[in-house]
């Protein structure tokens, strides 16, 4: 019993196209910290809004919501994934540093020092 030839040649395409090995679907990115993003605390809802540049660098800005009053922030930080730090300052303030890490691409868990925060638990997602 003879086999096709084209059947010959689509069973090669086949194997080979299962030992491919650079198939970049599957390998895992650095997520960027550029976005808007939302953070609840306990006293109040922060969000910032980043923007990260090659390098790792990060500036931003931001509005810290909390018992009817909002204090603008300027933010600026770095990340080297999966950590990333953040400045946090406002105009009659103390800085605050928030340091976290990329658990998910869309979400950053981590705390809130200075300025009266103290070690203040906050999980910052994208929107």
């Amino acid at each position: 019993m003879r086999i096709p030839r084209a059947a010959v040649i689509l069973a090669r395409a086949v194997v080979f196209a299962g030992c491919r090995d650079n198939d970049s679907s599957t390998e895992a990115r650095t997520p960027s910290a550029s976005g808007t993003w939302t953070g609840v605390m306990t006293i109040g809802t922060m969000t910032l809004t980043l923007a990260e540049e090659a390098g790792g660098s990060i500036t931003g800005a931001g509005n810290n919501q909390g018992s009817g009053v909002g204090v603008s922030l300027t933010v600026t930080g770095t990340h080297v994934h999966p950590s990333i730090t953040l400045t946090l300052r406002s105009s009659g303030f103390q800085d605050a540093n928030y340091t976290g890490k990329f658990v998910t691409e869309n979400t950053i868990s981590g705390s809130l020092t200075g300025s009266g925060f103290n070690n203040e638990t906050l999980t910052l997602t994208r929107q």
